[in-house]
């Protein structure tokens, strides 16, 4: 066994460096305890098979990929670690699987800094040390007894059954990548359906409005985008000053949350009959099939790639629009086009002959980097702003931030001036997926449920309506309600005069049967309770 140490050590060592780069930049908390036990089983568990291999030149390939891959594992779950102070968790995973190669690098050059370029050369100055030592000689030594061979195997079953009875197993960054592919594959099988099936399948369906006059209806669907950075809503700075020429026309709700603090979590549920009481309706049908069901042609405009080593779940949701058209599809580096490319398209759905269309506009939004979100001539805020947390860094990504919301007001904007140059039945929504921490609450700028803030679940939700609309059809606006926009769905039904089986009007942010509901962030933490 004096063999089986000698190993060992090549990968303890990895799990001390990591252990001691975790604790230098953080507390050390029983997470951080629980963590390192797990990579000590772990490792464990990784050394095991080299003893049953007879052949030196196996043991030194599985010593090697071994080795290496477990390297790459307590890397990364370290520089995690650092950035966000906590570990993987399976939506950090299934975010990480709904990215691109561009997104990535993208999150990397946002929150890359010279610390984890230390620890990227320590880390890998270690490996190549290990490497480069091993010799024929160290393989030729491991050759053990029966009963020993006997003992690793008792070892290593027994470490695998107490790892998942004791879920220490949930620290382990592989079984979190298996368990979290294998759902992502489940989900985006099952969402396959909405391309073929674009009309769904509800029941009883039927439409209140039966004038044969133009509709032009727009959805906006922000982006990474605070209402707390929105002068509209009260923040410092004039981030807003388009819509605030408006103000007197706009529903301007001031009590609403998203479900998610990530996209592909949040929009599942947003175009879709899904809610954190019943997520499985995910496939039940989503909005878009719902406006395709009572005659309107509808569009998909995203500024947003289909994403993803697989496609993207969202994209797939929106597949069933009768037109769709992605701005950054097969262009590399496309992630810094500019939303404002979306109004081309936009103004060309406009003047087509159409008389009833939905339009979707899926913006980039105020998404990092957020320096590539605005044109220059909108880089306004320069100043210090206001924060508690005070760092060039901090600095430099909210003045960025500010000036993304700042562009983002012009692009609703020429949305909202378009509609009202028309002079027909007409409305534009706009919401964001889902909020943004901003050197708030806590010091990070980003959105990730791992370490969630308030501020990465507050959304804009704001409604313009035209005059021809507004005469047609009552809405019943109290600022103040408290909603979650998983219940999108029941809201834009209630827009478009239209009922089925399906639709609950208490569900509707417009309607008068309004009813107010728990409101339950990432499937199982009552928000109100929570942030009171």
């Amino acid at each position: 066994m004096k063999g089986f140490v000698k190993i060992f050590l090549n990968y303890f060592i990895l799990i001390v460096l990591a252990f001691l780069f975790e604790c230098f930049y953080s507390k050390l908390s029983l997470n951080t305890i629980y963590n390192i036990i797990e990579n000590i089983l772990f490792a464990i568990v990784i050394v095991c098979p080299l003893f049953f291999l007879d052949i030196n030149r196996l043991k030194k390939y599985y010593f090697i990929i071994s080795y290496l891959f477990f390297s790459i594992c307590i890397y990364l779950e370290s520089i995690y670690f650092f950035l966000f102070k906590t570990f993987f968790s399976s939506s950090a995973i299934f975010v990480a699987l709904d990215s691109n190669v561009d997104e990535s690098l993208e999150f990397i050059n946002f929150y890359g800094n010279k610390i984890i370029l230390f620890f990227s050369l320590l880390i890998l100055i270690t490996v190549v040390i290990t490497l480069l030592k091993k010799g024929k000689s160290d393989y030729e030594k491991l050759l053990i007894t029966r009963a020993c061979k006997f003992k690793i195997l008792s070892l290593f079953l027994g470490i695998l059954i107490f790892l998942k009875l004791s879920t220490l197993i949930v620290y382990n960054l592989p079984y979190l990548i298996i368990k979290s592919c294998i759902e992502y594959e489940t989900e985006s099988e099952k969402l396959g359906n909405y391309k073929e099936n674009i009309n769904g399948n509800f029941n009883n369906i039927s439409r209140l409005s039966k004038k044969d006059e133009e509709e032009i209806y727009v959805i906006i669907v922000g982006e990474s985008t605070s209402r707390t950075h929105m002068g509209i809503y009260g923040y410092y700075r004039e981030t807003t000053p388009e819509l605030e020429k408006r103000k007197d026309e706009l529903l301007i709700y001031k009590d609403v949350i998203s479900p998610h603090a990530y996209s592909v979590g949040a929009l599942t549920k947003i175009l879709t009959l899904a809610n954190y009481e019943n997520p499985k309706k995910t496939f039940d049908g989503s909005v878009i099939q719902l406006i395709n069901s009572v005659g309107f042609e509808t569009y998909w405009l995203s500024n947003q790639r289909p994403i993803g080593a697989y496609e993207s779940m969202i994209t797939k949701i929106c597949l069933s629009a009768k037109k769709h058209k992605f701005l950054t599809t097969t262009v590399a580096g496309e992630s810094k086009v500019l939303d404002g490319r979306l109004l081309v398209e936009f103004n060309k759905i406009i003047n087509n002959n159409i008389k009833k269309k939905v339009i979707f506009l899926h913006l980039m939004g105020t998404h990092h980097h957020y320096e590539n979100r605005y044109p220059a001539k909108f880089s306004k805020y320069k100043a210090e702003p206001v924060t508690n947390f005070k760092s060039k860094e901090s600095f430099i990504k909210i003045n960025n931030y500010d000036n993304a919301v700042l562009y983002n007001d012009f692009l609703l904007s020429q949305v909202i001036d378009k509609l009202d140059s028309l002079n027909t039945k007409s409305f534009a929504l706009y919401f964001s997926d889902h909020g943004e921490e901003m050197y708030d609450d806590i010091n990070m700028a980003g959105h990730n449920e791992d370490i969630f803030s308030q501020k990465m679940f507050e959304v804009p939700f704001i409604l313009w309506q035209s005059q021809k609309f507004r005469q047609e059809k009552e809405l019943f606006f109290i600022e103040d309600r408290k909603y979650m926009i998983d219940d999108l769905f029941h809201s834009i039904a209630d827009l478009v005069d239209t009922k089925s089986d399906e639709i609950d009007s208490t569900r509707s942010i417009f309607s008068k049967y309004f009813k107010e509901r728990k409101r339950i962030i990432k499937d199982n933490i009552d928000y109100d309770e929570y942030f009171k």
